[in-house]
């Protein structure tokens, strides 16, 4: 993954798909999963605060804190002064390679 700076809004990662989706089945993705759905429910794209994430979840400050910095990495979420956000760009730009995978496989 890049460690560089975050993702911006609608930025695309060439090919790097399959490294996401294998961090997204990490054992650990549980919390990432949760934190993703919690955000997609915010469906106006305003920042959700790290506290409330923590407090829907019922999870603890540090869990929340590395599940989404994970994410942050990934570039499926944005941090912002007011909280965390779904980089809906990147998302649908995942998906749209995911389908495309999966037709050049049904191809095959």
């Amino acid at each position: 993954m890049r460690n560089e700076e975050p993702l911006e809004e609608g930025e695309v990662i060439a090919g790097d798909f399959k490294t996401l989706l294998k961090r997204l089945t990490d054992p650990r993705a549980k919390t990432m999963y949760s934190i993703l759905e919690l955000l997609l429910q915010h469906t106006k794209g305003e920042p959700v605060p790290a506290g409330e994430i923590k407090d829907k979840l019922g999870i603890s400050k540090q869990a929340a804190t590395n599940a989404a910095r994970r994410l942050e990495e990934g570039g499926l979420i944005t941090r912002t002064s007011d909280g965390y956000m779904i980089n809906l760009g990147f998302l649908i730009s995942l998906l749209i390679q995911i389908i495309g995978d999966l037709l050049r496989r049904l191809e095959a």
